[in-house]
C-alpha cells in the first residue's frame, strides 16, 4: 500500500515524514545517551548512531507498510 502526504498542494511520500520524525528522534536519544555516558561503552560511536538510526527508521516503516 502507497501512503502519501499532501501538504500544501504537493504530496509527500510518508517515509520523508517519517524519516524526519525519526531524525528529531534520533538527536534527543544522541543527547540522553552521550549525557548518560554510554558512548564511553560503545567502540564505535558513529557506527553505533547509524545502526540506532536504521533499526528506528526499519522499526517505524515497518509499523506504517505492515
Amino acid at each position: 500500500m502507497n501512503f502519501v502526504i499532501t501538504l500544501f498542494g504537493n504530496e509527500i511520500p510518508t517515509l520523508v515524514v517519517v524519516f524526519l520524525v525519526i531524525g528529531i528522534v534520533q538527536i534527543l536519544l544522541n543527547r540522553i545517551l552521550a549525557d548518560t555516558g554510554v558512548y564511553n561503552y560503545v567502540w564505535h560511536p558513529g557506527l553505533f548512531r547509524t545502526a540506532l538510526f536504521v533499526s528506528l527508521f526499519t522499526m517505524a516503516s515497518l509499523l506504517i507498510y505492515n
